[in-house]
């Protein structure tokens, strides 16, 4: 009598290592979002007005020894190291068959996004931060970021073990989902503009845009728990996005009445706390994202079709 041997396909077996590692690539852009913020809150944008070194070194002086240097270099740093992490990821997956096919092309279209925002944030640099590089440059560091924690959760345990949900049409949700993040994204352009263009109808829109972004985080939110609460995970994930959002509210007028009118000039440096509260709010910015990404990919693996 033989025994018939059943080896589980490459995207069912455990994928503890890179999951590991693409948890890390997440916490690497998240460095990478802080010190950016904080250097476009200082004004340190052109500390080095040269890329990709800075003053022609790998670790200029001045980078240990100014404050806008220290933060325009090392968010620079921070992004190469994020860089060369989404690199191992990527072939890591490759070469060990780790994850589904369409997890290794996130891998790499992530690790790609992290290559053109560099190139563009160097541009910027040497042409002196136009705005739509600027913009463009801190647009995409949270989609990034966004791509790598969906990526994440496809590497996860808890991802395998999702089953459809049963009491609910497939696909319930899902366009709602995706406005949703839309909607943030677009949010996230408002703020950019207003930011490094220093444009008051820009500002303006994106305070008042954050009543609708409110209203529709709550409606995504209180639907996903509701009709989806047996996702596992999403309950969570559907609470932590409602309070930081009302966290971000408040943190964004506060940031409207602190902040300079003259918007990103070196003088900045002079007042870190300033520069602190707002750099936080472009954070949490960030988070609300990226929560919704993962509250969008909970949804899209729980309303499935089964099989």
């Amino acid at each position: 009598m033989s025994t018939t041997i059943v080896t589980a396909p490459a995207e069912l077996l455990p994928s503890r290592g890179p999951f590991r590692l693409a948890f890390g690539v997440v916490i690497a852009i998240v460095v990478v979002i802080v010190l950016g913020a904080m250097t476009t809150s200082t004004g340190s944008g052109l500390a080095f007005a040269d890329w990709p070194l800075s003053d022609g070194e790998f670790m200029p002086e001045r980078s240990l020894t100014t404050v806008d240097g220290f933060l325009e270099h090392f968010h620079r740093l921070a992004a190469a190291s994020a860089g060369l992490m989404a690199l191992a990821l990527a072939i890591w997956m490759v070469v060990a068959r780790r994850g589904s096919v369409a997890a290794r092309v996130v891998a790499w279209f992530g690790g790609t996004l992290i290559a053109v925002q560099g190139v563009i944030g160097g541009t910027g640099v040497l042409a002196e931060l136009p705005v739509w590089s600027s913009v463009t440059h801190g647009v995409l560091a949270q989609v990034i970021l966004s791509i790598f924690a969906c990526l994440t959760y496809q590497l996860s345990q808890r991802y395998q073990d999702t089953r459809p949900v049963v009491d609910v049409a497939p696909g319930s949700g899902r366009k709602l989902m995706v406005f949703t993040v839309a909607l943030l994204i677009g949010q996230t352009v408002l703020g950019g503009i207003a930011r490094h263009g220093n444009s008051s109808h820009a500002l303006w829109t994106h305070a008042g845009n954050a009543l609708t972004v409110f209203l529709v985080v709550v409606i995504a939110s209180g639907f996903a728990a509701g009709r989806l609460g047996s996702i596992p995970g999403l309950r969570g994930i559907a609470r932590s996005l409602a309070t930081l959002l009302i966290l971000q509210i408040v943190l964004g007028f506060v940031a409207l009445i602190i902040r300079n009118s003259a918007g990103k000039t070196p003088e900045n440096v002079a007042n870190l706390g300033t520069a602190a509260v707002i750099s936080v709010h472009v954070l949490i910015g960030a988070l609300l994202t990226v929560l919704a990404a993962t509250l969008a990919a909970h949804v899209f693996r729980g309303t499935r079709r089964v099989g």
